[in-house]
């Protein structure tokens, strides 16, 4: 058999390690992994893709990486279907030892801190994510007459749903349990990329020990989820029916333009730029739409997306584009 190894990313946050990280896989593989000859094993990591011969069921790989890294390990060149054949684990300082009686994907891995605490968390979510993959087979396996039902698609829906909130029950179990893993941190920049985890990623992070905490990717995660809340807050002040935010700029003769000053009227804001060819294609339309309307406490206000520096492009612009009754605050 070929060993392929699919990519190894990064972990988010702690790329900037100063020092290389050795690291040592070894593997013992039963008969049934290597019955052809010769065997290899494929190992990518970052851009280094590395390989070595099995021998009589052993094989060895050695290396470095700048952070601690998480990895496939693969016995096919194949690289589209990896998943009944792959080991997955995390490249750090120490030796990390495969034993399997027949492929990688049954191996039992370990060594390490982070890949027996990776071990743990895919033991504990091993029966969701089961489940789940019996889910996706079944959607994928619906009639016609099941993928028009609306039942159908709720229940699996509804399954689905039960599904992934129990896993982020077990995920946060989890975090809780193993405070100063590294993959408790993992577990919870997962999280944080469903915004809808916010409050519960935030009520985790100061649980962690502190050299976990206070890391750089948890700064990222307190990051990510300040962003969200700035977002959402945004959104609700865009809603249909609320009050439209305030700002001011400025016209291109210099004076202050805010929106408060059009309160009590309609006003169509555009937002364009020079550099912005159907922005600009749309003034024949805003001019037909001011004339039409101005006498029915209507106005059009433009406002320049243009940076600083492109200030006399934009000048040119509204001089070329010459939409009478429009306000230019930039």
């Amino acid at each position: 058999m070929k060993n392929y190894l699919l990519l190894l990313l990064v972990v988010p946050g702690l790329a900037a390690a100063q020092t290389p990280i050795p690291f040592v896989l070894t593997g013992h593989l039963g008969a049934d992994a290597y019955r052809s000859a010769p065997t290899y094993v494929y190992l990518r990591y970052g851009r280094i893709v590395d390989s070595a011969v099995v021998k009589k069921g052993r094989f060895e790989l050695k290396g470095t990486v700048d952070a601690p890294t998480k990895g496939f390990l693969s016995m096919r060149r194949n690289m589209d279907d990896l998943s009944d054949h792959k080991a997955v684990f995390y490249l750090e300082q120490g030796t990390l030892v495969f034993t399997s009686p027949d492929s990688l994907r049954n191996a039992q891995v370990g060594g390490t801190p982070l890949t027996d605490a990776w071990r743990v968390l895919l033991t504990v979510e091993e029966p969701i994510n089961r489940q789940l993959n019996a889910l996706e087979k079944e959607l994928r396996a619906a009639t016609p007459a099941q993928q028009q039902s609306p039942a159908w698609r709720q229940g699996l829906q509804a399954w689905r749903a039960a599904l992934l909130r129990e896993r982020t029950r077990l995920d946060s179990a989890f975090v809780r349990a193993h405070p100063a893993s590294m993959i408790s941190l993992y577990v919870l920049n997962t999280m944080s990329k469903d915004a809808t985890h916010d409050g519960l990623v935030t009520a985790l992070l100061p649980t962690l020990a502190p050299a976990v905490g206070t890391s750089p990717l948890a700064g990222e995660i307190r990051t990510k989820i300040r962003q969200n809340a700035l977002g959402i807050k945004a959104q609700t002040a865009l809603q249909v029916g609320q009050m439209a935010p305030n700002f001011t700029q400025a016209t291109p003769e210099g004076r202050q333009v805010a929106l408060a000053d059009y309160r009590g009227k309609y006003v169509l804001v555009d937002f364009w730029a020079s550099w912005c060819g159907p922005c600009r294609a749309e003034n024949p339309n805003l001019t037909k739409a001011y004339h039409a309307y101005k006498g029915r406490n209507f106005d059009v206000l433009g406002v320049s997306l243009d940076e600083a520096r492109d200030r006399a492009k934009w000048v040119k612009a509204i001089q070329a584009d010459s939409c009478p009754g429009r306000k230019y605050p930039s």
